[in-house]
């Protein structure tokens, strides 16, 4: 794409597949610390708590079989082998009831403790809920293991003692085995991961990329050039709006070439008799006044024309770009609307126009006099143009609210297609002519819609085939009086 002949650098940006490729690996990353933290930091306390709610279950288990008089050595062989730990069970006097030994002797309550139990079970007796437990370490294989104690009965008088004990420590295999299952876990997430960023990556910048394809060909001003963003809701609604600004464009690219081409062709006529009638100044009518003075009325006339083209182009540029400020003041429009038709008595006396003009009430506005005054004058030449063979012109004031007044203007043409009644207020834009010469430069209708939109006065058209057009404005204000009976012109 062009930038003013200066060479575009993208090297500072990034593209929409690395964009996406890094963070989704960012994510996979993150997915994986996240799992090694879960299994290499709090895999050891969490087996902790598991264990020592386990022993809990299993010495109240024991308790409810030792209450309810259901305690079997079968029943507690299986439980003290299905969880992994060792039992003790003594009575009042630390003799012993029942026995499992899941280490051949190497149990802390079987072999090396069995003089210290006193201890325990004092301390279990002390507590309040005769419960103790505790970590120790296993001296004949250097491990920590859980050793929990529960009374049997009242604390204070006990019927007996239920020892536990289980390894807290056949963690390092475990945990070998979990840490080499990540590692071929997390180097398949992340083989995978990238296919799919790269994948996903892919996906998303494809229709990007047509939009972008489309957008270089019409800033090459391929204005053909159509958006496709299927695929994603958002890429749709970018093409779809970048379908309708091409479309508008290429409207304005239109209106732009019939624009010189009208304007061309409007310049090189009177350009053309100007021309004409200086060389026949010149040459022929030089020394006979009155042909001269003819001719000479000719060359005036066509440098007006001239004149009043390159003013409505000035004016319409002026509007459309904002420069030009409203200078807001209070007036009758029902009165200027009455000046102005005082000034088309010579058109009803010479050519037979006939002007109706129906104000009821006098009302009052705040606005730019010269602004609004360009506005009726432009609408009423416009119905001058286009009125029928009856050449009727009819200006109507209505009030439509207490603070609205409509300013119709209506003509006795041939009317407007309903096809054309959008176009009819765009630069240039001329219905077809009627079998009449249309005068004027074709731009005061879009002198019209400049000035009504920047005073936010609403606008509009209305036909009917074969009876007329009416073009109509509506201003804010308040009536101030009743007016004169209508003026009527008819050159009768």
């Amino acid at each position: 794409m062009k930038n003013s002949g200066k060479p575009v650098r993208y090297g500072h940006l990034k593209s929409v597949r690395i964009t996406v490729w890094i963070y989704f690996f960012i994510f996979i990353v993150s997915i994986l610390v996240l799992m090694w933290f879960t299994f290499s930091v709090s895999l050891e306390a969490n087996y902790k708590r598991m264990k020592v709610s386990n022993i809990f279950d299993v010495a109240n288990y024991i308790l409810t079989d030792w209450s309810e008089d259901e305690f079997t050595d079968g029943n507690l062989d299986q439980l003290a082998y299905d969880n992994d730990m060792c039992i003790l069970i003594q009575d009042a006097y630390g003799n012993r009831v029942y026995s499992y030994d899941m280490m051949a002797g190497n149990c802390l309550i079987h072999g090396f403790f069995t003089t210290d139990l006193y201890k325990y079970r004092a301390l279990a007796k002390e507590s309040t809920r005769g419960i103790y437990y505790t970590e120790v370490r296993n001296p004949r294989f250097n491990n920590e293991v859980l050793l929990f104690v529960m009374v049997l009965g009242d604390p204070s008088d006990p019927s007996g003692y239920i020892f536990l004990n289980t390894s807290l420590e056949p963690l390092n295999s475990t945990i070998g085995i979990i840490n080499r299952q990540i590692i071929i876990v997390s180097a398949m997430l992340l083989i995978l991961g990238l296919g799919i960023s790269y994948f996903l990556a892919r996906l998303i910048e494809t229709p990007i990329v047509r939009i972008i394809k489309s957008a270089k060909k019409f800033g090459e001003g391929d204005y053909s050039a159509k958006f496709d963003g299927h695929g994603y809701t958002e890429t749709e609604i970018l093409a779809d709006t970048l379908n309708y600004a091409a479309e508008e464009i290429s409207k304005v690219d239109s209106l732009r070439r019939d624009l010189i081409a009208n304007i061309s062709h409007d310049l090189r006529t009177p350009l053309t008799m100007v021309k004409a009638y200086a060389e026949m100044v010149r040459d022929l009518s030089g020394d006979d006044p009155v042909k001269r003075q003819e001719h000479i009325g000719i060359i005036i006339d066509e440098s007006d024309r001239l004149a009043a083209l390159v003013n409505d182009i000035l004016d319409l540029s002026k509007l459309e770009s904002g420069t030009g400020e409203l200078n807001y003041s209070t007036f009758s429009i029902t009165k200027k609307i009455h000046d102005i038709m005082g000034r088309y008595t010579l058109l009803s006396e010479q050519d037979g126009y006939k002007f109706f003009v129906t104000t009821k009430s006098d009302f009052e506005i705040s606005a730019d006099i010269i602004k609004i005054e360009q506005v009726l004058y432009n609408l009423i030449n416009n119905a001058v143009n286009y009125t029928g063979e009856n050449k009727t012109v009819y200006i109507t004031q209505l009030i439509t609210d207490d603070d609205t007044a409509r300013i119709e203007v209506t003509d006795t043409g041939k009317g407007i297609e309903p096809e054309l009644l959008p176009l009819i207020f765009d630069r240039y834009y001329r219905a077809e002519k009627s079998r009449r010469e249309v005068i004027g430069t074709g731009l005061g209708l879009s002198i019209v819609k400049q000035i009504l939109k920047q005073h936010n006065f609403k606008f509009g058209v209305r036909s009917e085939l074969g009876v007329g057009s009416t073009f109509w404005f509506e201003v804010k204000g308040r009536v101030t009086g009743e007016y004169s009976d209508n003026e009527r012109n008819d050159n009768e």
